[in-house]
């Protein structure tokens, strides 16, 4: 049994990995089942994955008094959460196939909410501190950018198929 954790916790940090910079590196590698992999430097940080289906997530945090969740249901989704600093909140929730979060939070005080409903959904955001952004899309091909700097707040509702926003700074 141990030596069976031990494979899956290196399966597990391999895909994490090949997240970075490019979900659809980790999606071609995906064999069905559920994945989590959570990594944590600092103190009072928490996270929670809940996965039905087969799907990946991965939380990285790195810093003090950070908080992330994950709830996935249906297939091959992936969320990929990477916080570094302190007193970050990241939040998301995927139902369908195939949809996608990537999300990289930078110095302190930044909050981020998503969910997505629907298939082939793609969010990819960055925050740069004491950054808000809400992100939304129900249907299927939709696609959110966002590069939020430092003290920016982003909301985001698509509800229809193949939208794309993108927005850096605003």
């Amino acid at each position: 049994m141990l030596a069976m954790q031990a494979l899956f916790h290196a399966h597990s940090a391999d895909l994490a990995s090949a997240l970075t910079p490019d979900m659809g590196a980790a999606e071609q590698h995906l064999i069905l089942g559920n994945f989590a992999y959570i990594k944590q430097s600092g103190s009072s940080s928490s996270a929670l994955i809940e996965q039905s289906g087969g799907s990946f997530a991965n939380i990285d945090q790195n810093g003090s008094n950070n908080w992330a969740g994950i709830k996935q249901s249906g297939n091959l989704n992936f969320t990929n959460f990477i916080q570094n600093g302190n007193d970050n909140f990241a939040n998301a929730e995927q139902n369908g196939f195939s949809n996608s979060i990537n999300l990289t939070q930078n110095q302190n005080g930044n909050q981020f909410n998503a969910v997505q409903q629907g298939n082939n959904n793609l969010f990819n955001a960055i925050q740069n501190g004491n950054s808000l952004v809400n992100m939304t899309a129900q249907g299927n091909g939709n696609s959110i950018y966002a590069n939020m700097p430092y003290g920016t707040n982003y909301q985001v509702n698509i509800v229809g198929d193949n939208v794309r926003a993108s927005s850096v700074g605003q």
